[in-house]
């Protein structure tokens, strides 16, 4: 059974509604400073549902249209029409979304367009532009990009600045890619006509590969520098 309150005690306001009658004061002592307050309040939590729901919708439409794009690439790989064509839905969504994560992969897959058809100096400007811009890259698409760009030089017989961009790729997170690494630098190396180094990468290479025909391949090299 619950004890009876003294008559002292029921006289004493509790602590909630001592606390609510100092709140009501300062709000009737503090009107226009109290709303002021309230309002910022309101502004500041529309605004930033607003923002995130803007990103949202941002993010969104960009990865819609890089879909789109994407899977276009899948269907019509070595179709230079197709190529075309998607160059300028990447070029589109880059210029209308330009700080999406979609945007920033659409320099990548652009390189790869322009390589595709040939056109060797624009595919170089997009590798760049996603290798200055890539962040944090846990699944190797910066070592792909640096390759490409290797591979961009060598095309066109720049074969030491083709070595440059292998040995950058090397350095990247390269897990998975170190033996295509290693031939690339060799292969570099070969044509620099460094066959010292070329014999080491092509060796750093073999302890790197599983692959049956790859292995083949690379024990021929080794032989032949031999």
């Amino acid at each position: 059974m619950a004890a009876k309150l003294s008559k002292k005690e029921l006289k004493q306001p509790d602590a909630f509604q001592s606390t609510m009658e100092l709140i009501m004061n300062y709000i009737a002592e503090n009107k226009t400073r109290f709303y002021a307050i309230v309002t910022a309040v309101i502004l500041s939590v529309v605004i930033t549902f607003g923002i995130y729901m803007y990103w949202s919708y941002y993010q969104s439409s960009a990865l819609d249209m890089y879909a789109k794009a994407r899977n276009d690439m899948a269907r019509n790989i070595g179709n230079p029409d197709a190529a075309k064509i998607n160059i300028k839905i990447f070029r589109e969504l880059i210029a209308k979304y330009p700080h999406s994560w979609s945007a920033r992969i659409s320099h990548y897959h652009l390189g790869n367009l322009y390589y595709s058809i040939g056109e060797l100096n624009d595919a170089i400007t997009e590798y760049k532009k996603f290798v200055s811009s890539s962040r944090a890259d846990k699944v190797g698409i910066k070592f792909l990009a640096l390759t490409s760009l290797g591979y961009c030089h060598e095309a066109k017989k720049d074969y030491q600045v083709a070595l440059e961009y292998y040995k950058k790729a090397q350095k990247s997170d390269s897990v998975g890619f170190e033996s295509i690494g290693f031939r690339n630098i060799a292969r570099a190396y070969e044509a620099l006509n460094d066959k010292k180094n070329a014999l080491e990468n092509y060796k750093n290479a073999l302890q790197k590969t599983t692959d049956p025909s790859i292995t083949v391949f690379i024990k021929r090299k080794i032989s032949f520098l031999n």
